[in-house]
Order: C-alpha cells, then sequence, then structure tokens
C-alpha cells in the first residue's frame, strides 16, 4: 500500500470507529513483504490484549480480506472468541487485494448469548464494555463499509493496479544471473529447483518457500527461451505441484483447488511473456499466504458458524451431512477441523448443546418434560432423561428440584 493510500485509510479508519465506538484497522497488503495490521490506537486494540489463541489475529483478518474480495467486496466473519468482525477489501483496479479496512469486534446480537459461549472467562469483562448490534445493522454497517473502501484507490492520485515493472524485471533477472548459462538451460536443473520448493512447501516453511519462488520462476523463463507458451505451460506445471503441496502440508484442499483454479485462468490469458513476468511472481505468493496463513483462521469461522447454527436449531434434526452443505465442506473434512478446534466430536456437541438448553428450560419455566424434551431436540421423553442423566449425573427431575431447592 502507498503512502499515499495509507493516508486516506487512516482517515476513514478514523471516522468509521469514531462514528460507530467500534475498533476499525487496516490490512496492509503489500505487493512485497508480509502484510501487517495497523490499529487505529495500539493501546486500545481489543484483539491485542485478547487472551485467547493470541497470536491468530493476522491471519484472521487477512483471511476477512481475502473473503471479501471473494464476495463483492465484503464479508462478515467471526474470530476464534466468536465476536463479529466486518472486512472490506482494497482492491486495485486489475482486481488485485491491496489491504482492507477491518470493523470489530461487535457483538452481534444478544450480549449474554456472546458471553455464555466464551471460550475463556477472563475475556467477559473486556466482551461485555463492546457495542451490540443487530443482525440488519451490521449488514447496513458493512454495505457502507464497502461502498467507502471501494471508492479509495480512485481518491488517491497515482494509484495504480499494475506492478512496479523495473522491480519485478530486476528480481526474477538478477535471480537468473546467478547461474550459467548451461546451468540454467537444464532440464534436470529447474527439476531439482521445482522438487526442492515442493519439499520446503511440504515441510509448512513459507518463509523459505517465499524466497525461492523467483529462483524458480528464471528457471523457468530461461529455460522455455522467454516463449510465452513454453512459459505458460511451465506455470501451469508449478502451481500444481504446489497446489498438491500445500494441501499434503495441511491447507484446506476445496479452497487450495479453488485458488489453484482461479490462478490457472490468469496465466492462460496472458499472450506475452513480459505481462506474465509482472504478474506470476506476486500470484504464487498471494497462493503461498492463502495455502498457508489462511486455512487456521477460515476453519475458526467455519468451526463458529456451524455452533450458531447449532444453538439456534437445536430442536430440529441436526446431521453432519446438512451441517456441511452449510458451510460448503465434505463431511470429513468438517467433522476433522471440528474435532481440531473443538476437542469434540460434531454429535457430542449436538448433545451438550441440547442438554445445556434443556437445563435452562427446567429453571426457567414450569413446562412438561415432553414439551422441552421436544424444545431441545430429543425424540422423546424417555430418551431426553435417558441423555440428561448420563451428562449430569441426575435426572431432569432431580435437577429441578435439587437447583430450585438450592
Amino acid at each position: 500500500m502507498t503512502p499515499e493510500l495509507l493516508e486516506v485509510c487512516e482517515k476513514y479508519q478514523d471516522h468509521f470507529s469514531s462514528l460507530l465506538d467500534v475498533g476499525c484497522k487496516i490490512v496492509d497488503v503489500p505487493e512485497y513483504g508480509a502484510p501487517r495490521l495497523i490499529p487505529l490506537v495500539e493501546a486500545q486494540d481489543f484483539c491485542a490484549n485478547c487472551s485467547y489463541k493470541r497470536g491468530d489475529e493476522l491471519p484472521t483478518h487477512l483471511y476477512g480480506c481475502h473473503e471479501a474480495r471473494r464476495w463483492d467486496g465484503l464479508y462478515i466473519y467471526y474470530c476464534p472468541l466468536g465476536l463479529t468482525f466486518v472486512a472490506a477489501a482494497l482492491l486495485s483496479s486489475s482486481g488485485d487485494l491491496m489491504g482492507g479496512l477491518i470493523l470489530g469486534p461487535i457483538v452481534m446480537g444478544d450480549m449474554q448469548d456472546v458471553l455464555y459461549d466464551l471460550p475463556v472467562l477472563d475475556m467477559a469483562w473486556a466482551v461485555s464494555k463492546l457495542s451490540v448490534f443487530s443482525t440488519k445493522k451490521v449488514r447496513h454497517i458493512s454495505e457502507i463499509l464497502c461502498a467507502t473502501v471501494s471508492q479509495i484507490p480512485a481518491r488517491v492520485t497515482g494509484v495504480s493496479a499494475a506492478f512496479d515493472k523495473e522491480r519485478a524485471f530486476k528480481e526474477i533477472y538478477d535471480a537468473k544471473k546467478q547461474y550459467s548459462a548451461l546451468d540454467a538451460r537444464s532440464a534436470k536443473m529447474l527439476l531439482r529447483f521445482e522438487k526442492e520448493m515442493r519439499l520446503t512447501v511440504l515441510s509448512g516453511d513459507k518463509t523459505v518457500a517465499m524466497e525461492m519462488i523467483n529462483e524458480v520462476l528464471a528457471h523457468i523463463y530461461v529455460y522455455s527461451n522467454y516463449d510465452t507458451n513454453a512459459i505458460r505451460a511451465r506455470l501451469l506445471e508449478l502451481l500444481v505441484i504446489l497446489s498438491r503441496a500445500a494441501i499434503e502440508a495441511g491447507a484446506d484442499p476445496g479452497e487450495t483447488f479453488r485458488m489453484s483454479e482461479d490462478y490457472i485462468h490468469m496465466v492462460e490469458k496472458y499472450q506475452n511473456s513480459d505481462n506474465l513476468a509482472l504478474r506470476i511472481s506476486d500470484m504464487i505468493r498471494q497462493f503461498m499466504v492463502q495455502a498457508f496463513d489462511l486455512a487456521r483462521a477460515k476453519h475458526s469461522d467455519v468451526v463458529f458458524r456451524v455452533t450458531n447454527y447449532i444453538k439456534r436449531n437445536c430442536a430440529e434434526k441436526l446431521a453432519l451431512d446438512m451441517l456441511a452443505k452449510e458451510v460448503f465442506l465434505s463431511k470429513s473434512y468438517l467433522s476433522s477441523i471440528f474435532k481440531h478446534e473443538l476437542g469434540i466430536s460434531v454429535t457430542s456437541y449436538i448433545m451438550n448443546v441440547r442438554v445445556e438448553k434443556s437445563k435452562r428450560m427446567l429453571l426457567e419455566n414450569k413446562s412438561s418434560l415432553a414439551f422441552i424434551a421436544t424444545q431441545c431436540g430429543f425424540k422423546d421423553q424417555s430418551y431426553f432423561t435417558k441423555v440428561f442423566k448420563k451428562a449430569t449425573g441426575l435426572s431432569p427431575r432431580k435437577f429441578k428440584t435439587t437447583y430450585l431447592a438450592d
């Protein structure tokens, strides 16, 4: 992000934060180097002082910006703590992600529900001080934020969608000069570099993999004798290699395949090697960032959406395949990330939610056990009693009399 662009973003960051009494961050995604977060006031940054899953903040909000880029410029998502954020993507005229503005955290809906579901108790006081908005109001806010951010590049003179040509060419051609002409035209040398890069991706070492990108690209260009068709073919092979390696290293398969397809389409549309050179280095860098950094954030968001759906619909019949369709994942993959994030299976979580809801109903009203069983998703009173006693050690009636007596 250029200094001029950053200055305009900082102005709107202050406007939105002051108007809504909500935190606002800038996500800067530079052409080269690592993405960064810029909070409005460091000392008042809620996320920086969050005790839960410390270190997940940048991937979480970078994920929000990438998803906003996919969904017409805006995206509403949840952090691992279960709080709501709104991302508006800052795009160049060619559609490249330059960064974005992030509003949040926000408590969307009922404060007591959010506090009840907090995974860490020591954050309850800080969460209770956050702004509370209805779902409808969050949607209105997100639309205004998106409309504002989408106009920022046009307000900054000199902001260009194109890469810095001189810098992009220099990196590739400097890497090429490290090797003799004989070595540079060697198919074995090219294969060796591709293999080394694949192994680096498999090891999960994103930093080294990013450093190797231009070396591999230099070999591709020289080996192909700068022929656009040959270069394009080698690049497509490289993208396939990287996508398979990223999946083996733990990246989301569906998301990785989608990104790979997007990049393949981009490679295929360029008709000369110079234009392709200006784009390919950044394309692969974005691919690596998304494959490595965004999977964790997406998992937290997906799991929260599923748990939220379960809580709102626990009276209905809930099945793993139906929940997986809600978040566009396979049953096995949802089951895997759910267990990894929460430490229990989807089925166990559903049962826990139903038991907790039944506890509240037992203590808060005089409904019959049959009615409570129906409202909490149990097939009948007998099954409800069996599950409740297994979970609490008490029958529903005994639980009610014991706790009301206290």
